[in-house]
């Protein structure tokens, strides 16, 4: 039989349910995250969550996570001024419908299936890793930074989708790398020595089944650098974009590639293992590279060549 304490606490814990707005309720206070009382056991148990509540979303403001383990699912939590302090204890099946609003991150994040999520003006710090599973659809990365001070090429953070992953005026500063299995966008974003990259083929025994991806890449400042090598992709778009200098290393791409209204910088695609159509439209390159030259290619590689207007 329950006692008075229990009876009580229950009570309050319905009670401050119940005076929730309509549109959700939020919790307020730097406070960890297992002291999040009902809230905690929410993020812990989807299935208690949507039998109490539902599809009401709820706000989470000024929390850490840091040891507390998930594994289960996240769905219509918008987390706000919320700091990710982990190593490897969350690792969820699925996120859904969250947003991350002005959160930090570090250590090594599973997210799971993420689908209609969206990161604003977060920032990754140093060699952490977030990564999201196959199902992954609408994931959405907008003004967020991702920095890691130290640029040995070994010891990088990164954010990997094995779904699609879209970045909106994002910045990305020391070795770090932007990874999908199928479909990488970055539309406005900045870069510094940052890695683009797709499914590692080293972890495909039967390379039969091994995902190709789609990369686009509209407007974005890359003068300080990019680097992309034994990419496999469908199809390489780079449209508007500022460059440094950029040459990637053997990427293998099936269906075609296209350059076009790149008014900076040096491309040498010399060493593209290109089974479609190349297209250079519209540019002007003006670095040298070590060659001298400030843009190479070769047409023998392209099932079909197009060069206009360089």
């Amino acid at each position: 039989m329950p006692t008075h304490t229990t009876r009580r606490r229950f009570l309050a814990s319905f009670l401050s349910l119940a005076a929730a707005p309509a549109e959700g309720f939020s919790l307020f206070g730097k406070q960890r995250a297992r002291d999040l009382g009902k809230i905690y056991e929410y993020l812990q148990d989807v299935s208690l969550r949507i039998k109490e509540t539902g599809s009401q979303r709820i706000t989470i403001k000024n929390v850490i996570f840091s040891y507390e383990e998930f594994n289960d699912e996240w769905e219509n939590f918008d987390f706000v001024d919320c700091d990710f302090n982990v190593g490897y204890n969350i690792g969820l099946n699925w996120l859904v419908k969250c947003t991350f609003t002005n959160c930090r991150f570090s250590g090594h994040l599973g997210f799971g299936d993420a689908k209609d999520v969206k990161f604003v003006k977060c920032t990754v710090n140093g060699k952490s890793t977030m990564a999201f599973a196959y199902k992954t659809t609408n994931l959405v990365f907008e003004s967020c930074t991702f920095r890691n001070v130290n640029y040995d090429p070994n010891h990088e953070g990164g954010i990997v989708s094995k779904g699609e992953i879209l970045f909106l005026d994002c910045k990305a500063e020391g070795a770090f790398v932007l990874e999908s299995y199928k479909k990488l966008t970055l539309h406005h974003c900045t870069t510094s020595s940052t890695r683009l990259a797709t499914a590692p083929a080293g972890l495909f025994s039967d390379k039969s089944k091994m995902p190709y991806s789609d990369f686009l890449l509209e407007d974005c400042d890359f003068t300080s650098g990019i680097r992309m090598s034994n990419a496999k992709l469908n199809s390489f778009i780079m449209r508007n974009c500022k460059l440094g200098v950029f040459k990637p290393l053997f990427p293998v791409i099936r269906d075609f590639a296209l350059f076009e209204g790149i008014k900076k910088g040096h491309l040498n695609i010399s060493s593209y293992d290109l089974l479609g159509k190349l297209t250079v439209r519209d540019c002007s390159f003006f670095t040298p590279g070590d060659d001298g030259y400030s843009f190479r290619c070769s047409g023998a590689f392209a099932a079909h060549t197009l060069i206009e207007n360089v």
